[in-house]
């Protein structure tokens, strides 16, 4: 929560600031790390691909919820 300070502000590297009592991090998300190969996304792809190998690319669909 909170701005970090202007002068350590880069929205290419990790960045840690204190407010009162709360240490606060940025760190840049990369769609490979959000994506990529380390992580459940490339199985869900897979699947989707399969569904629309068998029954057409129209009929496939990912819905998400977040709670």
């Amino acid at each position: 929560m909170g701005v970090p300070p202007a002068d350590s502000y880069s929205p290419s590297e990790h960045v840690e600031w204190i407010t009162s009592d709360l240490v606060c991090t940025y760190e840049p998300l990369t769609v490979g790390g959000v994506l990529g190969p380390t992580t459940h996304w490339p199985h869900v792809f897979a699947v989707m691909k399969a569904l629309a190998g068998r029954f057409g690319a129209d009929g496939v669909r990912l819905v998400v919820a977040f709670d």
